[in-house]
């Protein structure tokens, strides 16, 4: 049995759009924090842009149990095993928070060691030090989230993500306000003041996650909370896919620490302005982000139903709509990049310079668009291992090497580094589709 192209394109849009709000949310809270923080110059962007960076580093790990939690959720759903999806909640969340304790702790203790590694100017590191730190205590919260969230998603439920990380976006957004510039009568914070929003929004999300998964009305409810027994089955299941999803972020992010290590060798004018195109850029990701979540949801629980053509279908059309948005982002950036950036700067140097990054960035919307997505569907089908050659393949031989060369060896500045991010979302794209074709991801056991 199979569905036509609407019923497909009805059931992606139901998954996906409130997958895409919720990670438009997260970047509108990562716009927001960067505009707000731009008003104080330069170098808190490039304080709160090196952390950033830093923090997503560590956060990588995580992957391994969101990923993993997706995955087997959609499966056990798909199979009509509930108490199997729960059993997976429960020791995934488990397990991330162990993790996350020690991580944060690590974090708190060697951030300025770290920051010294990246090459971060003496006005950078006092900032970025505080602000670097609070963020660590934040992934404890967050990476709790991250399990419960894909959970959600994994059970084919995007409506709850998105209200929950709604309510954390506005708390977020407003602790910003009134922390960073010292409004309503409260002190001007500055950078640190930007931590503690992150901070402060990550527990109160955690506090409606928990009680949302205690709650009898949960199809996942998390039974005897207190109660912890360590089932290394479900464990090893959980790592299977997890672990390789979990590399491939840990790649992904280490290697975009180095690349900005290399921009940093720009100076802070322009590694401020890198910034920046990321942030307007990353409206476009985490929209294809959003298509990804989606796919991999469909695809998982199309496998667990043993529905192999249809778990096809949702990854084709998936793809395709996500594209088609990529597509008009790209355009967006190309000829809109001067008002764009100008809602982050003034500086006319900054302007006209992100301006032209912009246009590069709009090159590699497409293709970053697709592997997104493709990817996702294969990790829906426990397929994570090559999405993990192609990303060493893509950021440390492509995005890294070329980069360093017109770094080093042209005059091409931050021209040469946006040149490197596309040539490697391109081969990845291309790499990525080349698998999906043989279609051997749909018969891998997890």
């Amino acid at each position: 049995m199979t569905m036509d192209r609407r019923a497909l394109t009805r059931d992606v849009l139901n998954l996906a759009m409130p997958a895409i709000a919720e990670q438009l949310l997260f970047t509108v809270v990562q716009m927001a924090a960067l505009m707000i923080v731009g008003r104080l110059g330069a170098t808190a962007i490039a304080a709160v842009g090196v952390s950033n960076q830093l923090h997503w580093l560590f956060q990588s790990a995580f992957w391994a149990f969101g990923a993993g939690t997706t995955t087997l959720v959609a499966r056990f759903v798909g199979a009509a095993e509930p108490l199997l999806a729960r059993q997976a909640v429960k020791q995934a969340v488990t397990f991330s928070l162990l993790l996350s304790l020690v991580a944060s702790l690590a974090g708190v203790v060697f951030a300025p060691a770290v920051l010294l590694f990246m090459g971060a100017e003496d006005a950078v590191l006092e900032l970025a030090t505080v602000y670097l730190r609070i963020a660590f205590l934040a992934i404890i919260f967050q990476s709790v989230n991250l399990c419960l969230s894909a959970a959600l998603r994994g059970s084919g439920d995007t409506r709850t993500p998105l209200k929950v990380g709604g309510a954390g976006a506005v708390i977020n957004v407003a602790l910003l306000f009134l922390l960073v510039s010292g409004n309503w009568g409260l002190p001007q914070l500055g950078v640190p003041g930007a931590g503690l929003a992150l901070l402060f929004s990550q527990i109160t999300v955690v506090v409606i996650y928990l009680a949302i998964f205690l709650s009898r009305r949960c199809a996942l409810r998390i039974v005897d909370p207190l109660r912890i027994s360590v089932d290394m089955e479900m464990i090893k299941r959980l790592l299977k896919v997890g672990i390789p999803a979990a590399l491939e972020q840990l790649l992904m992010s280490l290697g975009m620490t180095m690349f900005t290590r290399l921009v940093i060798t720009l100076g802070t004018v322009p590694y401020a302005t890198h910034q920046i195109v990321m942030n307007i850029s990353s409206l476009a990701f985490m929209t294809g982000f959003g298509f990804s979540m989606a796919a991999t949801a469909l695809v998982g629980r199309s496998l667990g139903a043993q529905r192999p053509q249809l778990a096809e279908d949702y990854a084709r059309t998936t793809s395709r709509l996500g594209v088609q948005v990529m597509v008009l982002f790209g355009l967006l950036f190309f000829f809109f990049g001067v008002p764009l950036v100008m809602l982050y700067s003034r500086e006319p140097h900054i302007i006209s310079l992100g301006a032209e990054m912009l246009k590069w960035a709009a090159l590699t919307q497409p293709a970053m668009g697709f592997y997104s997505i493709i990817a996702g569907s294969l990790r829906g089908a426990g397929d994570t291992r090559y999405p993990l050659y192609i990303t060493f393949v893509g950021m440390w031989t492509l995005r890294i090497g070329v980069a360093y060369l017109l770094v080093q060896n042209t005059q091409m500045g931050l021209a040469g580094v946006w040149i490197a991010v596309n040539a490697d979302q391109w081969v990845r794209a291309i790499l990525v589709y080349l698998r999906f074709r043989t279609g051997r991801w749909k018969t891998i056991a997890v």
